[in-house]
Formats: structure tokens, C-alpha cells, sequence
């Protein structure tokens, strides 16, 4: 396998500002790591050894009930990061992840990165900051769930894939149906029946994994319900 691209701590806001000797340091002490598509990298329940920063491919986290229930939590892409709670709370982690396509991550240690927020007011602040921005991706996506219908979930879906590229009016989505299914908890037949629906509105065109958005303002009104 190929040796994991760079780790580059300026892409995690808390550790942006690292002062340089510092980041050195800490990227002395980190681990890549490969995996291949769908290897798992930890298992809801343990105890993680740090922080896994994506370098290359991406992670799919998600929680199981263990009968078959999937909720996909998120997706980390190169430059984001999970682990990091269990690294400052000491418990075991609440969610699984597996790698979605080839993918490269490197490992911080949790005992150093710790160490590092004590002496370090601008690590730990950046830190609560960070840790801020976790939880009202939680209450956004509990409001997704729980106030919103597929076909408006399935529309903020596609105006996040959009979001990632605003230059373009062409989504091409990486994940199945399935998949993108479970993050929005509905079924593989009901994301569909949301695509079909939002393409009879006129808002737009799909021919999944590629879809074309035809009326953007349209489609933003439509996801707020």
C-alpha cells in the first residue's frame, strides 16, 4: 500500500494555530494508517486509542441497535476528524466507523493530545469551540429526524452535497442510496421515492449517483418544510 498523505494539523480547527515546534511534535508521535473499503477502524462500545484524522477516502460513523438497525451519523472527509470526545472524556466510543473506499488516517495519541490542551489555553479553547460545533450537528440532525419529512430530508441532502462544491449545479454522490438513506433514518425505497418527487416539483434531475439541481432557491424553501 502507499504511505498516507501528510498530516496536515492546520486543517482541525483546535489545532490550527499550533504554534510550529508544537506541531512537530505532534505529528512525530501520530500513526498512519490504511484501510481498505469497508474495513472496520473501531467498533461502537471500545476504547480508542486517539484521534483519527482522514487523510485520503473517508470514514462512514454510524450506530447499530445490533438487529439491523443503521443511523450513518456522518461522513469524515480528508481534514476532519472523530475520536476526539473519548479522548477528553475517557469513555468508550458511541458510534462505529468503517472505511468508505481506500482510505488513509492518521492516528493522534490521546494521552499527548491531551497534555496538550492542559498547557495550551489556545488549544483548549479552540477545543470547546470544536466541541460546540459537534453538538449542533447533533441537534441539526435530531431536527432533521424528527421535524422534517423524507422528501425535505432528501432535498438539505443534496443541498449538503451541494454546499461541498458551490461552483457546480452537478451533485455526484460517492454513497449508495442506502447508505445516504440511513442518515436520514428511511429506507432505500423511501430516499428514492423523495428523489422522484423532487424531480416531478421541477426542483431537480436525477439520474443517481449524479443529480442536477434544476430551481436552487425552490429546493432550498422545499428542505425548510
Amino acid at each position: 500500500m502507499k504511505p498516507a498523505a501528510p498530516l496536515r494539523l492546520q486543517s482541525l480547527p483546535f489545532l490550527a494555530g499550533l504554534e510550529s515546534g508544537l506541531a512537530k511534535e505532534l505529528t512525530a508521535l501520530s500513526e498512519p494508517h490504511r484501510y481498505e473499503d469497508g474495513a472496520k477502524v473501531f467498533q461502537q462500545g471500545e476504547r480508542i486509542p486517539g484521534v483519527f484524522v482522514v487523510a485520503e477516502g473517508s470514514l462512514k460513523v454510524f450506530r447499530s441497535d445490533g438487529r439491523g438497525h443503521v443511523q450513518v451519523l456522518d461522513f469524515i472527509r480528508p481534514g476532519q476528524c472523530v475520536g476526539e470526545v473519548q479522548v477528553f472524556d475517557g469513555g468508550a466510543i458511541a458510534s462505529s466507523a468503517e472505511a468508505h473506499g481506500e482510505t488513509a488516517c492518521w492516528l493522534i495519541p490521546a494521552a499527548p493530545l491531551r497534555e496538550l490542551a492542559h498547557r495550551t489555553p489556545q488549544v483548549a479553547e479552540a477545543l470547546i469551540q470544536h466541541f460546540a460545533g459537534k453538538v449542533r450537528h447533533l441537534v441539526d440532525l435530531v431536527d432533521s429526524l424528527s421535524l422534517h419529512s423524507v422528501p425535505e430530508r432528501v432535498a438539505q441532502v443534496v443541498l449538503d452535497a451541494h454546499a461541498r462544491q458551490p461552483d457546480r449545479l452537478l451533485v455526484e454522490f460517492q454513497e449508495t442510496q442506502e447508505e445516504l438513506a440511513q442518515c436520514i433514518g428511511a429506507s432505500r425505497e423511501a430516499f428514492s421515492r423523495a428523489l422522484r418527487l423532487l424531480t416531478d416539483l421541477g426542483l431537480i434531475q436525477s439520474t443517481f449517483p449524479v443529480v442536477k439541481l434544476v430551481d436552487l432557491p425552490r429546493l432550498r424553501t422545499f428542505a425548510k418544510g
